[in-house]
């Protein structure tokens, strides 16, 4: 029965093991990366520090780093709005085409009432289904009349 269930759980799940192994490598190349982009980045406004206490004072060299930082933080917030603004407007645009396409409340009342209506004879609930479904069909404009029948 042991078997029988480690199979099942294979077949349901895959393999795991392979997977997670290399979730981890991810993970810790990452991690690595992480630490080097971010001695880069120390080591970058080390030597720009360095370079603008040549033409101005220590101060002043310090606060251009600090603005300018600044400013990239601002432009990143920014950018980050936007994108979370357009995203949410296309959320929106995919709610209101969900809910045109739901059908109108007549036939979701119609729908609601389905289930009591298939714990009576079959032949009654087999009509009762293919009346809703040729009302949604023709709700949503499907089997028309065609062009070419002139």
């Amino acid at each position: 029965m042991l078997q029988l269930m480690q199979h099942l759980g294979v077949l349901v799940f895959g393999k795991v093991r392979p997977t997670a192994r290399r979730v981890v490598r991810s993970l810790i190349g990452a991690v690595v990366a992480g630490i080097f982009g971010l001695t880069a980045y120390i080591a970058l406004f080390l030597a720009l520090g360095i370079y603008l206490s040549r033409e101005y004072d220590p101060v002043t060299a310090a606060l251009i780093i600090a603005a300018l930082t600044a400013f990239a933080a601002i432009v990143v917030i920014g950018v980050i709005s936007a994108v979370n603004r357009r995203s949410e407007r296309q959320l929106l645009a995919r709610q209101r085409a969900a809910r045109a396409r739901l059908p109108d409340p007549v036939t979701l009342q119609i729908l609601a009432g389905l289930p009591t209506m298939m714990r009576g004879k079959s032949l009654f609930a087999t009509l009762a289904i293919a009346a809703v479904v040729f009302a949604m069909a023709k709700g949503q404009g499907t089997g028309s009349a065609r062009a070419d029948d002139d």
